[in-house]
C-alpha cells in the first residue's frame, strides 16, 4: 500500500470514528425527542445522512409534523445526489460497487476522498 493510500485509509477511519460518534448523539436525541427505540432504529435504516435525520428529529422536536419533517430531510438529503454524480465520474464503479457506493456518498465519504492527491488515493478514501 502506498503512502497516500494509507493516509486516505487512515483519514476514512478516523472520520469513521467521528461519524459513529455523533450516531450515538443521534439516538440520544431521536429519543429525547419523543421517538422511541424502533422508530429511532428505523430513521437510521431508512435515512442515511446524519444531517437529514438531525433536520427530522429537529423538526419533530419542535412540534412541527411527520410530513414537514419527512420534507425538510428529503431537501437535504437531495444534495448527495449531486455529490454521486461527482463522485461516480471520479470513481466510475460499475454493477454491485455502483450500488454500494450510492448507499455510502455521504459528506464525509466525499470529502476524504477529494481530499486525496491521486485517483488510487481517491478510492481508498472514499
Amino acid at each position: 500500500m502506498t503512502t497516500t493510500v494509507s493516509t486516505a485509509v487512515r483519514q476514512g477511519v478516523w472520520v469513521g470514528l467521528a461519524t459513529g460518534a455523533y450516531g450515538i448523539s443521534f439516538g440520544a436525541l431521536s429519543v429525547a425527542s419523543g421517538l422511541n427505540l424502533w422508530q429511532t432504529c428505523l430513521l437510521s435504516l431508512l435515512m442515511f445522512t446524519g444531517g437529514s435525520q438531525f433536520a427530522f428529529i429537529g423538526v419533530i422536536a419542535g412540534g412541527g409534523a411527520g410530513p414537514a419533517a419527512a420534507a425538510t430531510a428529503f431537501l437535504l438529503g437531495v444534495r448527495n445526489t449531486l455529490y454521486s454524480l461527482q463522485m461516480s465520474a471520479l470513481l466510475k464503479p460499475r454493477g454491485l460497487r455502483r450500488a454500494a457506493a450510492a448507499q455510502v456518498t455521504i459528506d464525509e465519504s466525499v470529502a476524504v476522498s477529494l481530499a486525496q492527491p491521486d485517483r488510487a488515493s481517491q478510492r481508498a478514501g472514499f
